[in-house]
């Protein structure tokens, strides 16, 4: 077991209020692009020993369904996932303009920020005294509650994800309600040496945010508004069993970190009931799975600066890790780790922030939401991988990059016999309508897409290994 003992080194949370509705990337630059800004610029140098880590969690009614129907709810993925890539460009945008690296162990001076979508209804108010303590509010009861997506609402988010270095908040009047009901939801696991401290409540600069329509309507397609999608905006998702993407992951940065959200945001979780009954039983269910091909190191011999280009195992781990972020629910949070201890002589597990990896060659696996999801990065050597070796696999997320290779994938299975994929399209990652600061570089804020690439990353690190302050690409 594994105890965090250095404040430093927790995860920060940010709470943002409910955003724009409708929105696109120029609305969300406005409600968000001030919070963040002073966010990442406090947490630059939090962090002493290394990167310093934070949550993002965006409050949003973005479950659809009967509201005690656990297991019916649907989500609009393409709005989703356009929420998502719009933080994920604002926050590459500020952390271009200020010099922070943002890619998973990018070191002192970076900061490794993960958006949260966390199911929250508008109209929603504060608990009082006694409805806390019928809650157990007070107390270390769970109250963790799932659904069959990964989306979980604020009551199970403030339950699992815990302790903070900081927590804060946005100073408008939503962003205000917010952290006070987030606040009362959490008071059960901030007592004793785990207690809130008055310095880690920290308030910053809200934004503009317009909503149009009926504050807490939550019926279909006004959940999330708006969005710039693939013509899928009205498309609601239930979640499949089998979800499968692939790519390189080197240097894991919100590029990556869009694709593998959005990829699990298809994910159809069964329940534990669903899961215990009888093999003979028409209701039980397998766990869902969650396929990620990763590149294998011979393919990228050619790659530029390909010395500095992360081993296979490096990878995986980190696509692990930072899914473990977004489906690895546990009361006792993050304070403890399963499994071996970091160091120990075990070539066939490893412990990566908590969280338990069966290692094989090529072949890495964990299992989240006690067994009701597997992970599993497989090595590809092609650019098919496990979607023609491996029939039942039902989705396939790509990005704009690589859109033609979801063609090629349906046009192989069609040849095998095989159902093609439900192929899913992110959004691109780019400074489209976000408009620059009043004396910032255009040119930067218009460039920052490069900065996040793994080649730039790689060509960085080639840089600091030389002593050179820059490398021709």
């Amino acid at each position: 077991m594994t105890t965090i003992s250095k404040r430093d080194q927790l995860p920060s949370l940010l709470l943002l209020p409910f955003p724009p509705h409708p929105f696109n990337r120029t609305l969300l630059n406005a409600a968000y692009r001030p919070s963040l800004t002073a966010v990442l610029s406090k947490l630059k140098h939090a962090n002493p020993h290394g990167a310093s880590k934070l949550i993002i969690a965006v409050a949003v009614p973005i479950l659809q369904g009967p509201p005690y129907q656990l297991r019916s709810k649907t989500l609009p993925w393409s709005q989703a996932q356009s929420l998502i890539a719009g933080l994920y460009a604002i926050i590459s945008v500020i952390c271009a303009r200020l010099g922070i690296s943002t890619e998973i162990d990018g070191g002192q001076g970076s900061v490794d920020a993960t958006v949260v979508l966390v199911d929250h209804d508008r109209g929603r108010k504060p608990l009082g005294a006694e409805e806390r303590a019928l809650r157990g509010g007070s107390t270390s009861s769970s109250r963790i509650e799932t659904n069959n997506t990964v989306v979980v609402d604020l009551a199970t988010f403030a339950d699992a994800y815990h302790p903070w270095n900081y927590i804060f908040h946005v100073r408008t009047e939503q962003g205000i309600w917010l952290n006070e009901v987030y606040l009362q939801m959490a008071e059960g696991k901030m007592i004793g040496a785990l207690a809130i401290r008055q310095e880690q409540l920290v308030g910053v600069e809200g934004g503009l945010t317009l909503n149009h329509g009926l504050v807490g309507d939550t019926t279909v397609g006004t959940g999330v508004g708006g969005g710039e999608g693939n013509g899928e905006e009205g498309r609601q998702v239930s979640g499949v069993p089998v979800v499968c993407l692939g790519g390189t992951f080197d240097y894991l940065h919100p590029g990556h970190k869009l694709l593998l959200t959005a990829g699990a945001l298809l994910l159809g979780v069964p329940s534990k009931d669903e899961l215990s009954l009888p093999a003979t039983s028409p209701r039980r269910r397998e766990p869902c799975k969650y396929i990620i091909g990763i590149t294998g190191d011979e393919l990228l011999k050619n790659k530029k600066f390909a010395e500095y280009v992360q081993p296979w195992e490096k990878r995986a781990r980190n696509v692990i890790y930072f899914l473990s972020r977004l489906l690895q629910l546990s009361d006792k949070g993050w304070r403890e780790a399963t499994g071996p201890a970091a160091g120990d002589n075990n070539v066939n597990s490893a412990v990566t922030a908590g969280v338990h990896i069966d290692e094989k060659d090529g072949d890495f696996r964990a299992v989240f939401r006690d067994g009701a999801i597997i992970v599993q990065c497989v090595r590809i050597q092609d650019a098919f991988g496990p979607t023609i070796t491996e029939e039942n696999i039902n989705a396939l997320v790509v990005s704009g990059e690589t859109r033609s290779g979801g063609k090629a994938v349906n046009d192989k299975r069609a040849e095998q016999g095989w159902e093609t994929l439900d192929v899913f399209e992110v959004d691109v990652l780019n400074a489209d309508e976000i408009p620059e600061d009043v004396g910032e570089d255009v040119k930067d804020t218009e460039d920052f897409t490069s900065k996040i690439s793994s080649t730039v990353i790689r060509q960085q690190r080639a840089a600091q290994a030389t002593g050179k302050n820059e490398l021709k690409i």
